[in-house]
């Protein structure tokens, strides 16, 4: 699968966990999206999510971490 393809899927996954924490007004998902993709990020081990994604199994590894973030599992 293209990085756009895993890019596009990560923005449903990111509304869908938005739309379930309520008020979406003014929320752009892309523009949050892409501004996380490409922040250091600690549970990666100070990684790029983005750099993540271009590793095998790199979608499911930010998929996992995103969903256990909003579930407020931080490990």
């Amino acid at each position: 699968m293209a990085l756009e393809d895993d890019i596009a899927t990560l923005i449903v996954l990111v509304q869908g966990m938005f739309a379930d924490s309520g008020d979406q007004t003014g929320f752009d998902a892309r523009v949050w999206l892409d501004h996380w993709l490409t922040s250091v990020v600690p549970a990666l081990g100070g990684r790029r999510p983005i750099d993540v994604l271009n590793e095998p199994d790199g979608l499911e590894v930010v998929k996992s971490l995103l969903l256990r973030a909003q579930s407020g599992a931080y490990s």
